[in-house]
């Protein structure tokens, strides 16, 4: 099957939309394969703040790409899109059709349109500088340097996205170059793939509850006493997993941070609503996408197979 005609469905939106029901609900339809998409799913031993999908879902469908990577294991965009690439021809060469699932929308992207080539910085000290200089002297001196440096790139990220600022410097006084100049080089001006892109944008107040409904969920299923046996099992809480959202609240529980399980509840609820809030904005400026906020299932699966049966003529 040549690149021009080789098509994928991709199925986003923000944590706790409905994504995987409604791929499970595709894959009983349609010849689909799921291919996971989001982030911390990639990680083995997370699994009660990650919403995988369960093992009964599991032998339904066949899944890709979860639970790949031990905790102490890199993985990233770049990662991905090659795995994913991969993914695609294996799932082609059984007669079926590929389903991307998932929320990480840099790293459909990624797969989509190439990554900009910024450059692999090996070492963490312009980083560890920079860290530990913003925590001493704030970080809004730091986004006016960035703004001085590079005024494109922060005017499209905010003034206390540490992580980004940190990064754009690092790139900056790394190369002597705009982070922005790197992001302008895509590789690809076309997507690689045919895709159909259908995108969950839930009403705010439901989202927000379903947001709730879900932390209850994970902290009654055991998410501090996971948490506990994964650090238990000699993986250090600084890894990349531990600061997804659940996990670090947990890690803060548990030293003592967090006094209880009511404000575990409160911080896990807080910082899911930010992240989905992040989220939506970045899939709102999807292009090609149907947007769906409709949260009864049936819609969903209308609207959707309409849109599947003409993408697949």
């Amino acid at each position: 099957m040549s690149d021009k005609i080789r098509k994928i469905v991709i199925l986003g939106g923000p944590t706790c939309s409905g994504k995987t029901d409604i791929s499970i609900a595709l894959s009983q339809i349609y010849p689909f394969e799921i291919v996971n998409y989001d982030s911390l799913c990639f990680y083995k031993y997370f699994d009660i703040g990650s919403a995988k999908p369960e093992k009964s879902e599991i032998l339904k469908v066949k899944h890709y790409l979860i639970d790949i990577k031990f905790p102490d294991e890199s993985y990233n965009a770049f990662n991905f899109s090659e795995d994913a690439s991969s993914v695609i021809t294996n799932i082609e060469t059984d007669g079926k059709l590929p389903l991307f699932a998932g929320g990480t929308g840099l790293y459909i992207k990624s797969l989509l349109y190439g990554l900009s080539p910024v450059p692999v910085i090996s070492s963490d000290e312009i980083r560890k500088k920079l860290s530990a200089s913003i925590e001493e002297n704030g970080i809004i001196n730091f986004y006016k340097k960035l703004l001085e440096v590079d005024e494109e790139y922060a005017l499209k990220i905010s003034s206390n996205d540490k992580s980004r600022i940190i990064r754009a410097l690092e790139v900056f006084y790394h190369t002597g170059k705009p982070l922005s100049y790197f992001i302008s080089l895509n590789p690809f001006k076309e997507p690689a793939y045919n895709f159909l892109n259908i995108i969950f944008i839930p009403p705010k107040e439901i989202l927000k509850k379903k947001i709730e409904e879900r932390t209850k969920n994970i902290i009654h299923n055991g998410l501090a006493d996971e948490t506990y046996k994964i650090i238990n099992m000699g993986y250090k809480t600084d890894l990349k997993p531990f600061n997804s959202i659940g996990y670090k609240q947990s890690v803060m529980y548990l030293s003592g941070i967090i006094k209880s399980e009511s404000e575990l509840y409160s911080e896990i609820v807080k910082a899911t609503t930010q992240y989905a809030k992040r989220q939506i904005t970045w899939f709102r400026k999807s292009k090609n996408a149907i947007f769906i906020e409709t949260i009864n299932e049936n819609e969903r699966l209308n609207i959707i197979k309409e849109n599947i049966d003409r993408f697949l003529i």
